[in-house]
């Protein structure tokens, strides 16, 4: 499918102007109007801005709210959670990793949780946006069950979505972002479209058989990275979000609303100076690249395609969007009285 080039402008024009349209006030609308433009600068096609008609949908069907009132649950010197009040992910996970800097700022560590909001899209722009400030960052995301058990069909476990970022000298963090599954459920719909097969250990087909068919995947249930291993981990980051946010876990229902999945979220920010010093950590990050990269010639390390797709993106000051997303965007933009995107 032949896509359509999009001025950088225009789209955050586009995305701040329906954000404000559907509700959201200024400053809500240009947090995660942030987010969006992070998330899509990666060049991936999920997870970013195709996103965006289902997150105006649920604004608009007041699943979600636009301007929550997020207030703090409790305080422990660096460790607070918050509630999210059905507001939007992108919404929520800003404010947390913002907060988590605040605390680093004073105890040299925050940790922030917050319950009842919504998918944050991915890691990325919260762990960047911190790293950009000179940050250690790290988030965590937990939803509804949609992973088994090494080798069992029965869905268990939310993916816990994660990501980190360690600045580094050039800028370009070393960062990373990804669930704990072998693949989103976004992946597995962008695999089964382009009709291509994905390896047999990714997941199991409704009947409990390994497949290479990533919708029978997607309709079945996804297995964790490493077996065990991963299994291990997606433990960890139920207890760090679902726990600690005091939340819901698992496949236990919202109070009031019956429902199960709902996010919760959880970012930590380290701030180095107490221990070595913001010039130093960036430094030492930078030669820790340089070390593995001199062993091994051509290696890519974690954020570095990220940073190349940023780059190019920003540099050409245009983005390649599928048109089908512009047409539904559009749609949204007649139907809440923004001007479109014109298109040549």
């Amino acid at each position: 499918m032949t896509g359509v080039d999009i001025s950088l402008m225009e789209l955050e024009r586009l995305t701040l102007h329906l954000l404000q349209a559907i509700g959201l006030n200024e400053e809500n609308a240009a947090t995660v109007t942030e987010v969006f433009l992070r998330a899509t600068y990666r060049g991936v096609g999920h997870h970013d801005v195709y996103e965006l008609p289902g997150r105006l949908a649920g604004l608009e069907a007041g699943k979600v709210k636009a301007n929550p009132s997020i207030t703090r649950i409790n305080k422990y010197h660096a460790l607070e959670n918050y509630e999210g009040d059905n507001g939007l992910g992108e919404l929520c996970g800003m404010f947390i990793m913002r907060r988590a800097e605040q605390l680093a700022d004073e105890y040299g560590i925050g940790l922030c949780a917050i319950r009842n909001t919504h998918h944050l899209l991915a890691s990325t722009p919260y762990v960047e946006a911190a790293a950009d400030n000179g940050y250690i960052s790290y988030i965590v995301t937990r939803g509804t069950p949609t992973m088994g058990a090494p080798g069992r069909i029965e869905k268990v476990i939310g993916t816990s979505p994660m990501g980190y970022a360690i600045p580094t000298e050039s800028g370009n963090h070393i960062m990373f972002d990804a669930c704990l599954a072998y693949a989103s459920n976004g992946v597995l719909a962008e695999k089964a479209a382009a009709g291509v097969s994905v390896p047999s250990y990714w997941g199991l087909d409704s009947e409990g058989r390994a497949t290479e068919d990533p919708a029978a995947i997607a309709k079945g249930t996804r297995q964790p990275i490493g077996a065990h291993k991963g299994f291990g981990l997606t433990i960890l980051g139920e207890i760090l979000t679902g726990i600690l946010s005091e939340g819901q876990i698992i496949d236990e229902q919202q109070p009031g609303t019956g429902l199960v999945g709902m996010p919760s979220h959880t970012a930590i920010c380290i701030k180095a100076d107490g221990l070595l010093g913001q010039r130093q950590l960036t430094q030492r990050t930078t030669e820790m690249a340089n070390r593995m990269e001199a062993r091994a010639a051509g290696l890519q390390l974690p954020g570095q395609r990220s940073a190349r797709s940023r780059k190019q993106i920003i540099s050409k000051g245009t983005i390649e969007l599928r048109p089908d997303l512009v047409k539904k965007l559009n749609e949204w933009a007649i139907k809440l009285g923004v001007v479109p995107i014109i298109l040549s």
